[in-house]
């Protein structure tokens, strides 16, 4: 494998997002590899990432994975070891499964090839809990049944069955998948939750009790990074997420906490709520801020299992929740997003 005065080079595609730059974070902090980062545009990422990362330590380079061809490919995992794909096209209702398609499984498809060829030794995949459906699921392992239903969660299975195919090829190829995963650079669904919650706008679903798997970003790149540390050779399929799960009604009281809201939000029967939401939509197109699948999603359990990982990498993660939620409030907040 390609070396340079002892030290691994690391390709982390999507270099600017969430996953993305709370990896190179973590990975410049142990001081024990070469970093190269895909980003879509250059300007774009310095001014998104500068203040966590330090760039003048990072190889940057610019490819759009919606138009990106083999040769690119072949250039950006040139003389790289490991590679951590986080990129890929989330948080887009908008998108039909073509556009996914392209991103999420072309992109990967090709990357992967060019991993190949370039005789890299390890590729981590970054999947997602939504394989397993909608739910309701609870601690559900690896080997639970998949069910992707949403364009993203299908892309992100064909990508992992495709994945599958290469045993052998790639000598490591790891594929993870996060539960709900929030942070620094978070445009989904926890930054959805938080400003419902500063508005005051939201209420518990039946008394809040549903639980919920997470993982704040800095412990899922500390993770990952024991992923390139620990595991031995060969096809590994891992859930990632926080060992214990969070009731909504916890993790609302954390959030009120961080944004200094001292409002007790009320609880609504499911049926109650979704019913009142729909007359409301009908009565103010496009002025209600919950629909009722956001309710259904806060009132269905959604909870994996992380033993697996745990057993084969001494994971625990190392920020409290309440912390990384505050973090998050923190930079959505300096970034005028809240």
């Amino acid at each position: 494998m390609a070396q340079s005065n002892g030290l691994k080079k690391v390709l982390v595609t999507g270099g600017s997002g969430m996953i993305g730059r709370a990896v190179l974070s973590n990975l410049l902090a142990t001081r024990k590899c070469l970093i190269r980062t895909q980003v879509r545009d250059r300007l774009e990422a310095r001014k998104a990432i500068s203040q966590s990362v330090d760039l003048t330590l990072v190889e940057m380079e610019a490819a759009d994975f919606t138009r990106v061809g083999d040769q690119e490919m072949r250039a950006l995992t040139k003389d790289c070891d490991f590679v951590v794909h986080a990129a890929g096209l989330v948080h887009k209702e908008s998108a039909t499964y073509q556009e996914y398609e392209v991103v999420n499984v072309r992109a990967t498809h090709q990357l992967a090839e060019a991993c190949i060829a370039n005789k890299v030794h390890t590729l981590v995949f970054l999947s997602t809990s939504a394989v397993y459906g909608k739910g309701p699921f609870s601690n559900i392992p690896e080997e639970g049944p998949l069910a992707a239903k949403t364009p993203y969660a299908v892309s992100k299975s064909t990508s992992e069955q495709y994945l599958a195919s290469l045993a052998g090829k790639i000598p490591r190829v790891v594929i993870l998948r996060p539960s709900l995963v929030f942070g620094e650079g978070d445009r989904g669904n926890m930054l959805s939750l938080i400003k419902q919650i500063k508005e005051e706008k939201y209420v518990h679903v039946g008394g809040g009790q549903t639980p919920k798997s997470l993982i704040c970003s800095n412990d899922l790149a500390q993770a990952i990074r024991l992923c390139i540390e620990r595991l031995p050779e060969g096809h590994h399929v891992f859930n990632i997420a926080n060992p214990k799960a969070e009731s909504m009604r916890d993790l609302v009281d954390s959030i009120a906490a961080g944004l200094n809201v001292s409002k007790k939000f009320p609880s609504v029967p499911e049926g109650m709520l979704k019913l009142g939401l729909k007359a409301a939509a009908a009565l103010m197109p496009g002025k209600v801020a919950v629909t009722p699948e956001q309710v259904e999603k806060l009132a269905t359990e959604t909870t994996c299992s992380v033993d697996k990982f745990v057993s084969a990498t001494g994971f625990a993660p190392a920020t409290e929740v309440r912390v990384a939620l505050k973090q998050e409030i923190d930079w959505a907040t300096n970034n005028n997003l809240l």
